[in-house]
């Protein structure tokens, strides 16, 4: 069962650096190491203005099988697009100058996956540095900034 919080954020700057990964909130009280989530729009060459974490500045997909906050993609396809998960202890995402619509969905396994418009935002394993390699990889695209 997931259970769903969603919540608009208004504009604010950026700050911190992102966890990414598929078990950066499993356990554990947030501590230094596990700095909040933080999402920002960046242009990309070939896909135009994206979401993407500002540590690193790793890509973001949906999942377009998903529906409003309800991810549809665990297991194997888990360990190959990584959900933006919060760190434990973290109540929401920050967003970057113009984000918007960041909220989370409560997963099975208790931690919290990041959402933007209610859809369940996610990694790619292939990605290096700011590619964009993961776009139009079956049902995964970019998310562009509304």
């Amino acid at each position: 069962m997931v259970v769903a919080a969603a919540t608009s954020l208004g504009v604010m700057g950026v700050i911190g650096a992102a966890v990414v990964g598929p078990m950066a909130a499993q356990s554990g009280a947030q501590s230094a190491t596990k700095p909040p989530v933080v999402v920002v729009a960046k242009a990309r060459p070939t896909v135009g203005t994206i979401l993407v974490t500002v540590s690193g500045g790793a890509t973001l997909y949906r999942d377009t099988n998903d529906g409003p906050n309800d991810p549809t993609c665990t297991g194997g396809c888990a360990s190959i697009w990584p959900p933006l998960l919060l760190p434990a202890g973290d109540t929401m995402p920050r967003g970057g100058a113009g984000v918007k619509g960041l909220g989370k969905v409560k997963l099975a396994n208790g931690s919290f996956q990041v959402t933007y418009m209610k859809e369940p935002l996610y990694t790619f394993v292939d990605d290096s540095g700011h590619s964009v390699s993961g776009n139009g990889d079956g049902p995964f695209e970019v998310v562009p900034v509304s």
